[in-house]
């Protein structure tokens, strides 16, 4: 992520979560419990933003289980700090996961309402898998919307070919990375495939 993305999250920060209509608590709760996320689970959460979904995974993964929530906006994590820094078993660290070492091994990663903003996809599952998932680990892109409303919000910032495809699409691109994709999800209100190694 470039400085001026960087600098248009930040600015963006305080009013955030007042704009983030989508992501109600019924629809979080129901896009993350189809990923089989476990008490005891650790689960990394890339793009956090304000830590919209700290809450339901700190309550998912319980004392036992840890969330680390990575952004490079320090004006999003600040928020989600003030919000959620008294969960004891989630931490926010400000770090560019696809430049820098994620520290740490994880059951889970999540991409929510994250993909759009990669610059290399391929490249930072076939680290992640690399260098921060358990064997049997999973990715796990969702959106709490179809990819028109996220191209509605997108499509004045990328080019047509940078948009992002249906579910199914999206899931046949990424295996012929060389990875296994499942589509979870694929209605209006949610966006869910699951990547895995084959």
């Amino acid at each position: 992520m470039n400085q001026s993305e960087i600098d248009f999250f930040d600015a963006l920060a305080p009013e955030w979560d007042a704009a983030e209509v989508r992501s109600t608590p019924e629809r979080i709760r129901s896009i993350l419990g189809k990923m089989g996320i476990e008490s005891g689970m650790s689960v990394l959460d890339l793009g956090t933003g304000t830590g919209v979904l700290a809450p339901y995974l700190s309550e998912m993964v319980g004392e036992s289980g840890k969330v680390v929530g990575l952004d490079m906006s320090e004006g999003m994590l600040g928020i989600a700090r003030q919000k959620y820094g008294d969960l004891r078993n989630v931490e926010f660290l400000r770090l560019d996961f696809e430049e820098e070492q994620i520290p740490g091994i994880y059951d889970i990663a999540l991409l929510y309402s994250v993909y759009p903003h990669l610059h290399s996809p391929e490249e930072t599952m076939r680290w992640l898998f690399k260098m921060n998932l358990k064997p049997g680990g999973k990715i796990f892109i969702a959106f709490p919307s179809d990819e028109n409303f996220i191209n509605n919000i997108h499509g004045d910032r990328h080019a047509e070919s940078d948009l992002l495809p249906s579910p199914a699409l999206l899931a046949d691109r990424i295996r012929t990375w060389g990875f296994s994709t499942e589509v979870l999800a694929a209605t209006p209100d949610e966006y869910i495939v699951r990547v895995t190694l084959p």
